[in-house]
């Protein structure tokens, strides 16, 4: 859950550990990925040299991640921890056996990013995804899900980062469960980006036409379209939202698999 005191964690994050190729290649990709755009966004600089330290301090980093995954007893339900902190180079990575059985795929915590950070993300989640559905024996039908999901948490993504106020998390979970995957997005918010962001909700929860929704927001100032888009497009089975006494917002996505 995401609390009112700020971190200087860019992105924190947990992962159902699934087994090691989903450490040691799709998850270690995320990170210098993420890495090396956070490198030269700090250093502001694109020449050769900055290149050739990120890819010093990349290979560094597998190789840590290699030998640390040996290491690993593997088990669907132990957890992987992922911290890439603002102050810090390079990420922290912890392992955590897990106690009992969790619905929960991935828990990140994100600062306010910008769209290439959101489109590694992406990325990351629809190759973590694909690989959960195959180990799952969803095959084929699993890919045209993944990427409605992956476009559904790109939206929604965008959505807390672009009206999320101060400098505080926001929250994005994944669970699948009985045959349909939960995805949820928190965030603190105000007045002014809760108003906005009900109506939209209540008017896609009451209309009988997404179609003449879409046209009715193409055509007013504030467009607004892309949580009309997503449920138009994505398959959503649902969608809705909470709000808490402290100025928390959660809109909540259900897509069946």
């Amino acid at each position: 859950m995401i609390h009112e005191e700020p971190s200087s964690a860019v992105i924190h994050f947990y992962q159902k550990m699934i087994d090691k190729t989903v450490l040691i290649r799709f998850t270690t990709d995320f990170i210098m990925r993420i890495f090396g755009l956070f490198y030269k966004k700090k250093h502001k600089s694109n020449d050769g040299d900055s290149d050739r330290i990120i890819q010093s301090i990349q290979a560094t980093l597998f190789a840590k991640i290699n030998e640390y995954a040996k290491d690993i007893k593997v088990d669907e339900d132990n957890i992987i921890e992922i911290m890439f902190d603002k102050n810090d180079l390079i990420p922290v990575v912890q392992h955590y056996n897990g106690d009992k059985r969790s619905d929960v795929l991935l828990n990140v915590f994100f600062k306010k990013i910008g769209w290439d950070e959101i489109n590694v993300f992406r990325f990351f989640f629809v190759r973590y995804m694909e690989y959960y559905f195959k180990k799952i024996n969803i095959g084929e039908s699993g890919k045209k899900t993944v990427s409605d999901l992956s476009y559904i948490v790109q939206e929604l993504l965008q959505n807390a980062n672009a009206y999320s106020t101060g400098e505080f998390d926001y929250e994005l979970k994944v669970k699948h469960k009985n045959g349909f995957i939960y995805i949820s997005v928190e965030n603190y918010t105000d007045e002014t980006n809760l108003a906005m962001l009900t109506k939209i909700i209540n008017d896609i929860n009451n209309t009988k036409d997404l179609q003449d929704l879409i046209l009715k927001y193409m055509l007013s100032q504030d467009k607004h379209l892309g949580l009309i888009s997503s449920v138009f497009n994505n398959n959503i089975e649902k969608i809705n939202y909470s709000v808490s006494e402290d100025n928390r917002v959660r809109v909540d996505v259900i897509v069946k698999i």
